[in-house]
Protein backbone atom coordinates (compact mmCIF):
# COMPACT_ATOMS: atom_id res chain seq x y z
CA UNK A 1 0.00 0.00 0.00
CA UNK A 2 1.23 3.33 -0.83
CA UNK A 3 0.12 6.74 0.90
CA UNK A 4 2.31 8.83 -1.31
CA UNK A 5 0.61 12.20 -2.75
CA UNK A 6 3.02 14.97 -4.27
CA UNK A 7 2.90 18.04 -3.29
CA UNK A 8 0.14 20.21 -4.59
CA UNK A 9 -2.06 17.28 -4.45
CA UNK A 10 -4.63 16.15 -1.51
CA UNK A 11 -5.78 12.78 -0.60
CA UNK A 12 -9.61 12.27 -1.48
CA UNK A 13 -10.62 12.41 1.97
CA UNK A 14 -9.45 15.85 2.45
CA UNK A 15 -10.70 16.71 -0.64
CA UNK A 16 -14.57 15.20 0.23
CA UNK A 17 -14.12 17.72 3.55
CA UNK A 18 -13.05 20.85 1.37
CA UNK A 19 -16.27 19.80 -0.60
CA UNK A 20 -18.67 19.57 2.24
CA UNK A 21 -17.19 23.00 3.54
CA UNK A 22 -18.09 24.49 0.12
CA UNK A 23 -21.39 22.61 -0.95
CA UNK A 24 -23.04 21.96 3.26
CA UNK A 25 -21.24 25.10 5.19
CA UNK A 26 -23.79 25.05 7.72
CA UNK A 27 -23.42 21.20 7.98
CA UNK A 28 -19.29 21.69 7.84
CA UNK A 29 -19.41 24.19 10.60
CA UNK A 30 -21.63 21.59 13.22
CA UNK A 31 -19.08 19.31 12.29
CA UNK A 32 -16.27 21.69 13.11
CA UNK A 33 -17.80 22.77 16.55
CA UNK A 34 -18.26 19.13 17.33
CA UNK A 35 -14.56 18.51 17.11
CA UNK A 36 -13.67 21.43 18.84
CA UNK A 37 -15.10 19.89 21.80
CA UNK A 38 -13.03 16.98 21.72
CA UNK A 39 -9.85 16.52 23.70
CA UNK A 40 -6.55 18.83 22.55
CA UNK A 41 -5.38 15.88 20.33
CA UNK A 42 -7.69 16.93 17.89
CA UNK A 43 -6.01 18.74 14.93
CA UNK A 44 -5.58 22.46 14.43
CA UNK A 45 -7.12 23.35 11.33
CA UNK A 46 -11.03 23.10 10.07
CA UNK A 47 -10.48 20.78 7.40
CA UNK A 48 -8.67 18.62 8.99
CA UNK A 49 -10.63 18.43 11.92
CA UNK A 50 -13.65 17.45 9.33
CA UNK A 51 -10.85 14.96 7.61
CA UNK A 52 -11.29 13.47 11.39
CA UNK A 53 -14.65 13.62 11.98
CA UNK A 54 -15.26 11.95 8.53
CA UNK A 55 -13.33 8.77 9.89
CA UNK A 56 -15.18 8.63 13.27
CA UNK A 57 -18.53 6.47 13.36
CA UNK A 58 -19.99 8.65 15.70
CA UNK A 59 -18.98 12.70 16.25
CA UNK A 60 -20.96 13.61 19.37
CA UNK A 61 -23.27 16.32 19.60
CA UNK A 62 -23.96 15.43 15.37
CA UNK A 63 -26.18 13.20 14.04
CA UNK A 64 -24.98 10.00 12.61
CA UNK A 65 -27.97 9.77 10.14
CA UNK A 66 -27.22 13.20 8.95
CA UNK A 67 -23.26 12.67 9.20
CA UNK A 68 -23.84 9.62 6.81
CA UNK A 69 -25.78 11.31 4.61
CA UNK A 70 -23.85 14.67 4.00
CA UNK A 71 -20.57 12.28 3.24
CA UNK A 72 -22.41 10.41 1.41
CA UNK A 73 -24.19 12.90 -1.15
CA UNK A 74 -20.76 14.61 -1.40
CA UNK A 75 -18.95 11.55 -2.34
CA UNK A 76 -21.59 11.17 -5.27
CA UNK A 77 -21.36 14.35 -5.98
CA UNK A 78 -17.19 13.83 -6.36
CA UNK A 79 -17.98 10.97 -8.08
CA UNK A 80 -20.29 12.20 -11.08
CA UNK A 81 -17.66 14.96 -11.46
CA UNK A 82 -15.17 12.85 -12.20
CA UNK A 83 -17.41 10.29 -14.22
CA UNK A 84 -18.00 13.87 -16.18
CA UNK A 85 -14.33 14.50 -16.67
CA UNK A 86 -14.64 18.21 -14.82
CA UNK A 87 -12.32 16.62 -12.02
CA UNK A 88 -9.48 14.04 -12.27
CA UNK A 89 -8.22 11.40 -9.30
CA UNK A 90 -4.03 10.41 -9.78
CA UNK A 91 -2.21 7.97 -8.06
CA UNK A 92 1.63 7.73 -8.20
CA UNK A 93 4.08 4.72 -8.25
CA UNK A 94 7.61 3.97 -9.34
CA UNK A 95 6.92 5.40 -12.85
CA UNK A 96 5.31 8.38 -11.87
CA UNK A 97 1.71 9.59 -11.38
CA UNK A 98 -0.76 8.31 -13.73
CA UNK A 99 -5.04 9.66 -14.17
CA UNK A 100 -7.65 7.01 -12.96
CA UNK A 101 -9.14 6.56 -16.19
CA UNK A 102 -12.90 8.65 -16.15
CA UNK A 103 -15.09 5.67 -16.89
CA UNK A 104 -14.00 4.17 -13.81
CA UNK A 105 -16.31 5.94 -11.79
CA UNK A 106 -19.20 4.94 -13.38
CA UNK A 107 -18.39 0.85 -12.43
CA UNK A 108 -18.97 -0.99 -9.63
CA UNK A 109 -15.46 -1.19 -8.75
CA UNK A 110 -15.50 2.67 -7.84
CA UNK A 111 -17.70 1.97 -5.05
CA UNK A 112 -16.17 2.89 -1.90
CA UNK A 113 -13.37 3.95 -3.78
CA UNK A 114 -13.06 7.94 -2.79
CA UNK A 115 -14.19 7.42 0.64
CA UNK A 116 -11.55 4.86 1.51
CA UNK A 117 -8.79 7.17 -0.13
CA UNK A 118 -6.92 4.07 -2.19
CA UNK A 119 -7.39 3.06 -5.76
CA UNK A 120 -5.88 -0.24 -7.12
CA UNK A 121 -5.01 -0.12 -11.12
CA UNK A 122 -5.09 -3.93 -10.86
CA UNK A 123 -8.98 -4.07 -10.07
CA UNK A 124 -10.68 -5.62 -7.18
CA UNK A 125 -9.19 -8.58 -5.33
CA UNK A 126 -9.92 -11.51 -6.67
CA UNK A 127 -8.62 -14.47 -4.44
CA UNK A 128 -7.45 -13.99 -0.83
CA UNK A 129 -4.01 -14.61 -1.39
CA UNK A 130 -3.71 -12.72 -4.75
CA UNK A 131 -1.14 -9.93 -4.74
CA UNK A 132 -2.09 -6.41 -5.97
CA UNK A 133 -0.89 -2.38 -4.87
CA UNK A 134 -3.40 -0.14 -3.64
CA UNK A 135 -2.22 3.52 -4.16
CA UNK A 136 -3.29 6.84 -2.12
CA UNK A 137 -5.52 8.60 -4.07
CA UNK A 138 -5.50 12.38 -4.60
CA UNK A 139 -6.74 15.01 -6.67
CA UNK A 140 -4.60 18.38 -7.75
CA UNK A 141 -5.87 21.11 -5.73
CA UNK A 142 -5.77 23.44 -7.70
CA UNK A 143 -8.11 21.61 -9.98
CA UNK A 144 -10.25 21.07 -6.89
CA UNK A 145 -10.11 24.58 -5.38
CA UNK A 146 -10.93 25.96 -8.94
CA UNK A 147 -14.14 23.74 -9.22
CA UNK A 148 -15.58 24.10 -5.97
CA UNK A 149 -15.24 28.02 -6.52
CA UNK A 150 -16.89 27.50 -10.43
CA UNK A 151 -19.65 25.23 -9.36
CA UNK A 152 -20.51 27.67 -5.98
CA UNK A 153 -21.07 30.75 -8.36
CA UNK A 154 -22.93 28.62 -11.31
CA UNK A 155 -25.46 30.41 -12.77
CA UNK A 156 -28.42 27.60 -12.89
CA UNK A 157 -30.15 26.87 -16.12
CA UNK A 158 -33.75 26.64 -17.44
CA UNK A 159 -34.47 22.36 -17.64
CA UNK A 160 -35.13 21.65 -21.06
CA UNK A 161 -36.65 18.78 -22.65
CA UNK A 162 -34.16 17.13 -23.70
CA UNK A 163 -32.30 16.49 -20.37
CA UNK A 164 -35.34 14.96 -18.99
CA UNK A 165 -34.22 11.67 -19.97
CA UNK A 166 -30.99 12.23 -17.80
CA UNK A 167 -33.10 13.71 -14.89
CA UNK A 168 -35.64 10.16 -15.43
CA UNK A 169 -32.43 8.50 -15.05
CA UNK A 170 -31.07 9.59 -11.96
CA UNK A 171 -34.09 9.63 -9.84
CA UNK A 172 -34.76 5.98 -10.34
CA UNK A 173 -31.51 5.84 -8.85
CA UNK A 174 -32.59 7.72 -5.56
CA UNK A 175 -35.67 5.80 -4.53
CA UNK A 176 -33.47 4.59 -1.35
CA UNK A 177 -33.76 8.03 -0.42
CA UNK A 178 -36.61 8.73 2.42
CA UNK A 179 -38.97 11.08 0.73
CA UNK A 180 -39.85 13.46 -2.73
CA UNK A 181 -38.41 15.92 -0.60
CA UNK A 182 -34.86 14.49 -0.32
CA UNK A 183 -34.61 12.84 -3.75
CA UNK A 184 -35.90 16.20 -4.95
CA UNK A 185 -32.48 17.55 -2.75
CA UNK A 186 -30.26 15.36 -4.34
CA UNK A 187 -31.28 15.98 -7.97
CA UNK A 188 -30.26 19.10 -7.22
CA UNK A 189 -26.95 18.35 -5.87
CA UNK A 190 -26.32 16.22 -9.22
CA UNK A 191 -26.89 18.57 -11.51
CA UNK A 192 -26.35 21.97 -9.74
CA UNK A 193 -26.30 23.49 -13.62
CA UNK A 194 -29.51 23.37 -13.62
CA UNK A 195 -32.75 25.30 -11.69
CA UNK A 196 -34.94 21.85 -10.83
CA UNK A 197 -38.19 23.30 -9.76
CA UNK A 198 -41.02 21.63 -7.95
CA UNK A 199 -42.93 21.92 -11.43
CA UNK A 200 -40.03 20.24 -13.10
CA UNK A 201 -39.16 17.08 -10.41
CA UNK A 202 -43.27 16.05 -10.95
CA UNK A 203 -42.32 16.19 -14.71
CA UNK A 204 -39.54 13.72 -14.38
CA UNK A 205 -41.95 11.90 -11.82
CA UNK A 206 -44.10 11.48 -14.15
CA UNK A 207 -41.79 9.95 -16.56
CA UNK A 208 -40.83 6.56 -14.32
CA UNK A 209 -42.04 3.74 -15.43
CA UNK A 210 -45.65 3.42 -13.50
CA UNK A 211 -44.23 0.42 -10.88
CA UNK A 212 -41.50 2.98 -10.41
CA UNK A 213 -43.83 5.97 -9.78
CA UNK A 214 -46.57 4.17 -7.63
CA UNK A 215 -43.56 2.39 -5.50
CA UNK A 216 -42.69 4.00 -2.07
CA UNK A 217 -39.74 3.77 -0.77
CA UNK A 218 -39.21 1.53 2.39
CA UNK A 219 -38.52 4.33 4.70
CA UNK A 220 -41.26 6.89 3.03
CA UNK A 221 -44.34 7.52 4.80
Amino acid sequence: MSDFCLDGFVPTQEAIARAVERWFPKQFNQFVAAMESQPSSRPEGHIEQAVQAFSQWQVPGVSRHEWESIKDRTVHRLRNLLHQGKLKAYYFDDYGGHAVPREFWATAPADGVLGSGYYSPSGPQARVLEWRTDYALCLLESELDKLLREESSLKRQRVRDSKIPELVEALRKLDHLSNRAAQLQALREQFPQLKITEATFRKVRQQLPPREAGRKSRRES
